[in-house]
C-alpha cells in the first residue's frame, strides 16, 4: 500500500469533517437570525456535507486496508460506495431546497439580520475555499474517488455560498424574491452535481473500462516492447485508485518459454509505469509464421 495515500487521504477526510461541522454551526446561527431560505438551503447543504464527510472518513479508512483472504482484490470499491452515498445525500438536499424555494416564491417573507447572514457567508466562503484547495493538493498526490467526490460537492458548496451571499445582498437592497429565485437555481446546480457523482461511482462499481485515452496509452506501451507482434482481449477496470489490467500478447511461436516470459514481464512493467497503482496480468499467445495464433485462451 502506498504510504503517501495512507497519510494524505485520512488527513483530507478529517479536514472535511471539521470544516463541515464548523459551517453547520455558523449557518444555523445565521439562519435562525435571518430566516433566509437561501441560507437555510446552504445550511442543509452543509448538514449533508457533514454526514457525507463522516461516511467518507470511514470509507477511506476501509479502502486503504490491504487485500485479505475475503477480499483478494482489496477494498478500493469502498470509495465508490461512499461516493454513491454522498450523491444520495446531495440529491436529497437539492430536492429539499427546491421545495423550500418554491414555497418561498409562493409566500414571500421579508428577511431579517441580512448583515449577519452576509458576514457568515463570507466566513463560509473562506473556509470552504481553504478546504477545496487542500483537497485538490491531496488529489494531485494521491488518487481517490471518495476524496474527489467530496471535493466536488465542496466546490458545489462554494458556488452555493456565493449564490446565497448574492441573494442576501440583493435582499438587503430590497429585492426579496432574489432569495427564492437564486435558491431555485442553486437547487438545480446541486442536483446536477449529485447526478455526476452517482454516475461516476456506478461506473466504477459496474467495472466500467478505463477511458479511451488510458486504453490507447496501455496499447501503445505494450506494442512498444520488442517482440510483441500484437495484443488482444484487453480488459481494464478501476477499484479505488488501483487499476486492474489484463491482456493477451501475440509472440513469435519460435521463442522459448523463458524469452516469452521475459517479454511479458517487460510489457507488465511498461504498463505499471503508466499508473500509480496497477495490477497487470499478461498472457502470451504464440503466433505461427502465417499469423495464426497457436495459443489457448487463459482461464
Amino acid at each position: 500500500m502506498d504510504t503517501k495515500r495512507e497519510t494524505l487521504l485520512p488527513l483530507a477526510t478529517y479536514a472535511s469533517v471539521a470544516t463541515a461541522i464548523l459551517l453547520v454551526g455558523l449557518k444555523t446561527w445565521a439562519w435562525l437570525a435571518s430566516g433566509s431560505v437561501s441560507l437555510l438551503a446552504s445550511l442543509v447543504d452543509s448538514l449533508t456535507d457533514s454526514m457525507a464527510s463522516i461516511v467518507n472518513l470511514f470509507a477511506v479508512r476501509l479502502a486503504l486496508r490491504p487485500a485479505d483472504d475475503n477480499h483478494p482484490f482489496g477494498h478500493g470499491k469502498a470509495e465508490s460506495l461512499s461516493a454513491l452515498a454522498q450523491s444520495a445525500f446531495i440529491g436529497g438536499s437539492a430536492v429539499f431546497l427546491l421545495l423550500n424555494a418554491v414555497e418561498r416564491l409562493l409566500h414571500p417573507q421579508p428577511l431579517q439580520q441580512t448583515t449577519l447572514g452576509i458576514a457568515v457567508m463570507l466566513v463560509s466562503l473562506l473556509l470552504t475555499l481553504a478546504l477545496v484547495l487542500f483537497q485538490r493538493w491531496v488529489l494531485r498526490r494521491a488518487q481517490s474517488q471518495a476524496v474527489s467526490a467530496d471535493s466536488l460537492h465542496y466546490v458545489t458548496d462554494f458556488a452555493s455560498n456565493i449564490v446565497v451571499l448574492v441573494a442576501l445582498v440583493l435582499a438587503a437592497w430590497g429585492w426579496q424574491r432574489a432569495d427564492a429565485v437564486l435558491a431555485l437555481l442553486l437547487g438545480g446546480w446541486i442536483f446536477w452535481s449529485a447526478a455526476k457523482i452517482a454516475i461516476e461511482a456506478v461506473n466504477t462499481l459496474m467495472d466500467k473500462a478505463l477511458s479511451p485515452a488510458d486504453i490507447a496509452r496501455i496499447e501503445a506501451a505494450a506494442l512498444a516492447v520488442p517482440g510483441v507482434l500484437g495484443i488482444h482481449d484487453l480488459r481494464t477496470r478501476l477499484s479505488g485508485a488501483r487499476h486492474f489490467i489484463q491482456m493477451h500478447i501475440d509472440l513469435d511461436a519460435r521463442l522459448n518459454i523463458v524469452e516469452a516470459h521475459d517479454i511479458a514481464v517487460a510489457v507488465a512493467a511498461q504498463i505499471r509505469a503508466l499508473f500509480e497503482e496497477a495490477e497487470v496480468i499478461v498472457h502470451q499467445d504464440p503466433v505461427e509464421a502465417g499469423g495464426q495464433s497457436a495459443g489457448q485462451e487463459a482461464v
